[in-house]
């Protein structure tokens, strides 16, 4: 690999990071909007809870169990749409149409996705541990609410 090609892979390394905060930005954001809604629409459920006797720590693990859960759908169903991915383009994608210089700096206008498992434990675990973190909000929202306040509220 030439010297002018390394550099590129490593800015193209740049972008990526930069790419998979944004990512991971905005699934926190949608989780935690998800988790919001879901407290908001169970106000009165969750002052019942609290009114029966359930401890405001109970209430963190069910909220917290309900984002793992909705983070362990997204997971399984992405990581089967990306291997479904790698199936369907095995014999290579052929970028010769678009990519007549790729032979001169030497490569092939072939291009073959590649999945580390490695890459693939990291972005599961980062999802699920960032996830958890951006529920802890909903979570402490929803262990806050005053038993008789929560079941008036409409």
């Amino acid at each position: 690999m030439t010297p002018l090609v390394k550099a590129m892979a490593n800015v193209f390394e740049g972008f990526l990071l930069v790419w998979y905060f944004v990512v991971f930005i905005a699934m926190a954001f949608g989780l935690v909007n998800t988790l919001l809604m879901a407290v908001f629409e169970r106000t009165r459920e969750i002052g019942l809870f609290q009114a029966l006797g359930m401890k405001p720590r109970w209430i963190v693990g069910q909220v917290l169990f309900e984002s793992l859960f909705l983070l362990a759908i997204g997971l399984i169903v992405g990581n089967l749409i990306s291997w479904a991915t790698l199936v369907l383009t095995a014999e290579g994608l052929d970028f010769s149409r678009y990519a007549a210089g790729y032979e001169m700096i030497g490569l092939s206008s072939l291009i073959y996705p590649v999945l580390k498992i490695s890459d693939v434990v990291t972005a599961n675990v980062l999802i699920i541990v960032l996830g958890l973190v951006a529920s802890l909000y909903p979570a402490w929202r929803a262990a806050r609410y005053v038993p008789v306040e929560a079941i008036t509220r409409t």
